[in-house]
């Protein structure tokens, strides 16, 4: 066991590993003890101590409210039903903390288009999950049916992952859910109906013509989710990016000009289809940065996302874009 005394928390290394562990990976104090061989009293004063050392620098960001200008812009520029631009402070320019600004001020207006009875379908984003964490203090039980709309791609568990959501929400409104056990893209069609007929995916896929709304992220083509985790090469990218793609949403790509470029990648996505996404009445569209503009700008232009949930900076290029 390392020794309690002040050696134990100047040591740089010590203090790295002590703040990692209990801001990055949200493990308890008493957790951090075990795994570095301390007290808990000590990785107390390795965390106060990480904070005067600078290693770990706190921001808060507080939510300045909507942009009344820019949404009543977006509406009547795009004709959707509904836009919320959170105003975030000057000079955030933390994503993690903008995504939980643009959450916070979100999350009372999303909650109120839950009804009792409904149908939910549920994508993925670190955006979504955010907003899963500000809905927690707002959910009451609705009885609703949680759906899964696409299939997993993490090989971890992961806060963000699409069936995480679904669970977390089910839970939250006292509701129903139906997870989509599948991954995300098979690149051998033939393996992906098989995938679509068994027991498992079947029984999943009626709901998809049933929702009531969805609750969805939006992808860039590069350095999405998609892409980051290794389910498209960079061949497949190449060709996707010469068909004039600019983004995913639930796992279809699609151009600028509003076409399914699904065909340029050799396989399938697994979960909800285009045409069920463009019968939806009601998808709600979460997030922000600026790569991701072109694709929601594309998705505003072909009516496909009627509530839009954004932050001012990408709302002022989604407009003059």
């Amino acid at each position: 066991m390392a020794s309690e005394h002040d050696g134990a928390y100047n040591d740089i290394g010590l203090l790295v590993r002590a703040a990692e562990s209990y801001y990055l990976e949200n493990k308890t104090q008493a957790q951090i003890a075990k795994l570095l061989g301390v007290s808990p009293s000590t990785v107390s004063r390795l965390l106060s101590r990480a904070r005067e050392e600078g290693v770990v620098r706190i921001a808060i960001v507080r939510p300045q409210g909507r942009n009344d200008s820019l949404e009543q812009t977006l509406r009547q520029r795009f004709g959707i039903d509904e836009s919320i631009v959170a105003s975030v402070a000057a000079g955030a320019s933390d994503d993690d903390a903008v995504r939980r600004v643009i959450s916070a001020v979100a999350a009372p207006y999303v909650d109120a288009l839950i009804k009792p009875g409904m149908i939910v379908g549920i994508g993925r984003s670190r955006t979504l999950a955010a907003l899963a964490d500000a809905l927690q203090r707002l959910a009451t039980p609705r009885h609703i049916t949680i759906v899964q709309v696409m299939g997993e791609f993490d090989s971890q568990q992961s806060p963000t992952r699409s069936a995480e959501l679904t669970r977390q929400l089910a839970e939250m409104y006292a509701g129903t859910s139906y997870f989509l056990n599948a991954p995300a893209l098979v690149e051998d069609p033939a393996l992906a109906d098989l995938l679509l007929r068994t027991p498992g995916v079947r029984q999943v896929l009626p709901f998809y013509d049933r929702l009531d709304m969805m609750l969805v992220g939006v992808g860039p083509l590069h350095g999405s989710p998609l892409d980051m985790n290794g389910l498209l090469t960079r061949e497949q990218l190449a060709r996707l990016e010469a068909a004039g793609a600019v983004g995913d949403i639930c796992g279809h790509f699609f151009a600028a000009d509003g076409r399914l470029v699904d065909d340029v990648y050799p396989g399938r996505a697994i979960g909800i289809s285009w045409e069920q996404l463009r019968r939806c009445p009601c998808i709600v569209a979460i997030a922000a940065g600026d790569g991701k503009v072109p694709a929601l700008r594309t998705l505003l232009e072909a009516r496909l996302v009627r509530f839009l949930v954004t932050d001012e900076r990408t709302a002022l290029q989604i407009v003059h874009a």
